[in-house]
């Protein structure tokens, strides 16, 4: 059986441009329509799955008690800003929602933000975790931690085992990219300077990363941090290459490498890798697991992406509810929203829109 060491994000332990958009709520009566963006295809398509699934299945279960039925338009962000921008500008010109669950990667909801912003339409987001989110609007909300907390965690962690010669491995996407310049200043903060730091492309047309895993062995570092953005394929992918070309410095990773993805990729390579996650799964989160297993006969591909959705669709309903559908009135009840029993934990936004 493979071993692998978890450390827990903190916030989740205490959790236990163009085109101007006139919207308009719908008439009382109407099916209530929702947008969605998030990777229903491509390297994320794992996270956009889970992501729909919980999804609906929250959905099912809040529209048996409605007679006011919620429905939700789904589209394709491909984990991309220019996918996401164009999947925003589609539902924004036909759909017109208050609401937009998204985007799924912080790529897409970064890309996203500013044009919801101008139509003054809630865009939530379970997923993304670029700090940049934080200030990306009024109208922009997230259920997920913030790179800053990740990083920190996986920063310490490091620097804790006695890591001083640290080799960063990024991928160029917006969440991988914020990891790495939080941790950056968290190694200056204490004296340390990664030995190795380079980035690659989410393009790579080749799944073969020895090249650059070759680099890395001849800097002899003590610790290699794998961090990949878009695909958690990617990620075992590189920790089983890492020990093929015979690195022996302790592998770190982000949550990625956990997941089925990541796991089926990296098979035994993943022996003794030290990878963050979010806080094990208790109570409400574990019945929305079971749930889950239920309705579509299997694990969802990651566990955090499919209770943070569930809660998602329940604080928008739980808003509707409350003052009707409209993203103006919305917009001030998630911002004084009293603590949220949610899969993830408790919670509620502060003035940021951030958990």
């Amino acid at each position: 059986m493979t071993t692998l060491q978890k450390s827990v994000w903190g916030v989740l332990i205490v959790l236990a441009l163009g085109a101007i958009f006139i919207m308009t709520a719908p008439k009382q009566g109407d099916e209530i329509q929702l947008g969605f963006i998030g990777p229903l295809s491509g390297d994320a398509a794992t996270y956009g799955e889970t992501e729909k699934n919980a999804t609906e299945l929250a959905l099912k279960e809040i529209n048996t008690a409605r007679k006011q039925k919620i429905i939700i338009v789904y589209e394709d962000g491909r984990c991309t800003a220019k996918d996401g921008l164009t999947a925003a500008q589609k539902l924004l010109g036909t759909v017109r929602p208050q609401v937009i669950l998204g985007g799924t990667c912080s790529a897409e909801t970064l890309a996203i933000a500013p044009v919801t912003e101008r139509a003054k339409v809630i865009l939530f987001s379970d997923f993304s975790s670029n700090p940049q989110i934080t200030n990306a609007g009024d109208y922009v909300f997230r259920n997920a931690p913030s790179d800053s907390e990740i990083a920190r965690t996986d920063a310490e962690k490091m620097l804790t085992d006695g890591r001083t010669r640290i080799a960063l491995l990024s991928e160029e996407t917006d969440y991988s990219i914020g990891v790495r310049d939080v941790m950056r200043t968290i190694f200056a903060k204490r004296g340390v300077s990664p030995m190795f730091d380079e980035t690659y492309a989410s393009t790579l047309a080749t799944n073969d990363f020895r090249t650059i895993l070759l680099k890395i062995k001849a800097a002899e570092p003590d610790a290699v941090y794998i961090n990949t953005g878009t695909s958690a394929k990617t990620a075992g992918l590189l920790a089983k290459q890492a020990k093929e070309v015979g690195i022996t410095a302790q592998l770190y990773s982000n949550f990625q490498v956990g997941t089925s993805d990541g796991l089926a990729a990296g098979g035994k390579a993943l022996e003794g890798i030290i990878y963050s996650d979010a806080a094990p799964l208790t109570g409400k989160g574990k019945e929305v697991l079971e749930k889950y297993k239920a309705a579509y006969g299997k694990e969802p591909g990651f566990e955090y992406a499919m209770t943070a959705a569930y809660d998602r669709m329940y604080i928008i309903a739980q808003a509707i509810d409350a003052v009707g559908y409209d993203a103006g009135k919305i917009k001030a009840y998630l911002y004084r929203m009293p603590d949220f029993a949610g899969a993830t934990g408790t919670y509620h936004f502060d003035g940021n829109g951030d958990v």
